[in-house]
């Protein structure tokens, strides 16, 4: 029997088949709502992919051009105290043994800045915290033992960046989750920040180079991003727009850590989102105390923490999650989300945590990988499920979010944005979150549009494999009908279907397991 959904005060929607449910939506304009700003989206990448020269191969360029010309690679991750700076009084020094990260020097960088001149993105560069601290607040110092970092070559690093990068190069990351690894309180990581910011400014006096904090741990609340804010507040002598580029922070909804498991039901369960939610809501209110202007960033983020989940984290599941989870953080006006993603690994080739190996690792929420070592060599790599959700969400057009009014009880089968583009387009996302392999309940959506639309296209987001949602096969995910080759090359524009419009009211039928992103406009 047909169920019945409402979001908002509307007229019935058509009689529904008996295995569908009916939802109807409005959208509307609120204040203070986020945005579709074409500038959404990036990589966060392990500091030891670069030193590796992994991350600057060729290859890498289209994969980053598939997704826009106004990404952010951000380079950090752990990695980023592993790491070996040969820069300054330190080029020709000889590379430490805690240096499992490997070594970074000007040829890399080079490298880097042809990528990021040939992909239009650019690029954070994060510099390392625990040798720069007193060693005393270091929470475990036998585990992965930094080589040692002086402040003075890090800054070298930030100055051949700059040299190197020009403008290419946004901003300079401070340490990565000092909250796991140090027991700095966020007045002392403030401080930190300070003592880095100044001595990149006497180096590099007229460069205007800012920095990026806190970036803290995954917790699901806010407490050390509250603390720094506050410590900001209370420096009333200084000005943090001068000094601070954005909030950064990061956000994984499940986690792999030690006996944690993630699963598919909990990744798209409606308590993830609506967790996910209250963190973003509670960035944006904690973030907007200070009045400053300042971005809020997810500069590292993922499905699950430590390396992700196997059948979760790589399963096609995460092409809807991916494209939810994007949608989601724009509409609560977090600026970008940074997945963290391997560069250059064997699709499920994973190294222990204890491994000289794991800085540069397959990790199973990667954005691609090769299917063999003869794929790796050849520069051929697959894109994973998670690339698809990434791939579909660029299809959006820029705009800013009306609210549908979708109530949290649809959560468990539906998510639904709506964008109203600088043309006066609207841009719907439906995504129906069951899995096909287990229901066959469709979602028909009647959107009640709010202005005198004529037509509309959707674009379909599916997989025809029968495991539905757990599956890993990427070869049978398509966008519009469109796929992607070994070079991260669409096999074409992706494809739509019309969408039928009468009176005023369209409506769609969701399949389980797929997503659409409907076009309405007046034409």
């Amino acid at each position: 029997m047909a169920t019945a959904l409402t979001a908002s005060v509307a007229a019935a929607a058509p009689a529904a088949p008996a295995d569908s449910t009916a939802i109807t939506l409005t959208p509307r304009g609120v204040p203070d709502t986020g945005a579709i700003t074409g500038e959404n989206l990036g990589f966060s990448v392990e500091s030891a992919d670069l030193a590796h020269g992994f991350l600057t191969k060729p290859r890498m360029s289209q994969w980053l051009k598939t997704l826009g010309r106004h990404g952010v690679l951000r380079l950090g991750g752990y990695s980023m105290d592993l790491v070996w700076p040969a820069f300054g009084a330190y080029r020709d020094a000889p590379t430490p043994p805690e240096a499992i990260g490997g070594r970074v020097d000007r040829s890399d960088l080079l490298r880097l800045k042809a990528l990021l001149r040939d992909s239009g993105w650019k690029a954070t560069l994060g510099v390392p915290l625990k040798k720069i601290i007193d060693p005393s607040k270091i929470k475990s110092p036998t585990k992965d033992p930094s080589p040692p970092v002086t402040l003075d070559q890090a800054v070298a690093e930030v100055k051949a960046a700059h040299e190197i990068l020009g403008d290419d190069l946004l901003a300079v990351e401070i340490g990565n989750e000092y909250d796991n690894v140090t027991t700095l309180t966020p007045a002392e990581y403030y401080a930190t920040m300070k003592q880095y910011h100044a001595a990149i400014k006497q180096a590099v006096p007229h460069a205007n180079i800012k920095v990026t904090g806190p970036s803290a741990n995954t917790a699901k609340t806010n407490t050390q991003l509250d603390g720094f804010v506050a410590a900001v507040q209370a420096d009333t002598g200084s000005d943090p727009r001068q000094m601070i580029a954005e909030f950064t922070n990061h956000l994984y909804p499940q986690s792999h850590c030690g006996s944690s498991n993630a699963t598919i039901a909990g990744l798209l369960s409606p308590d993830t989102y609506v967790t996910d939610r209250n963190k973003l809501t509670g960035i944006m209110d904690i973030t907007g105390r200070l009045n400053s202007g300042i971005p809020a960033v997810i500069n590292e983020s993922n499905s699950a923490s430590c390396s992700g989940q196997p059948g979760v984290s790589d399963a096609y599941a995460t092409s809807l999650w991916s494209l939810d989870y994007l949608l989601q953080t724009a509409q609560n006006r977090v600026s970008q989300v940074q997945f963290h993603t391997n560069t250059a690994a064997i699709c499920g080739d994973f190294k222990a945590r204890d491994s000289k190996d794991y800085p540069i690792s397959y990790r199973y929420y990667g954005a691609f990988c090769a299917a063999d070592q003869h794929a790796l060599d050849s520069n051929r790599l697959s894109a994973a499920p998670l690339y698809y959700g990434l791939w579909a969400f660029h299809q959006v057009p820029e705009g800013r979010f009306l609210d549908v009014g979708l109530p949290d009880t649809a959560l468990s089968r539906l998510r639904a944005y709506a964008v109203e583009g600088r043309n006066g387009a609207l841009t719907m996302v439906l995504i129906n979150v069951q899995d096909p392999a287990a229901s066959t309940g469709d979602d028909d959506v009647t959107v009640n549009l709010p202005s005198a639309y004529r037509s509309g296209d959707a674009v379909t987001l599916r997989t025809s494999a029968t495991d539905g949602l757990a599956s890993v096969d990427t070869s049978a995910i398509s966008l519009g009908d469109r796929t992607l080759s070994d070079r991260g090359v669409p096999s074409g524009r992706p494809g739509s279907t019309p969408v039928q419009v009468s009176g005023g009211r369209s409506t769609v039928t969701v399949a389980p397991g797929t997503a659409q992103i409907i076009t309405f406009s007046a034409r």
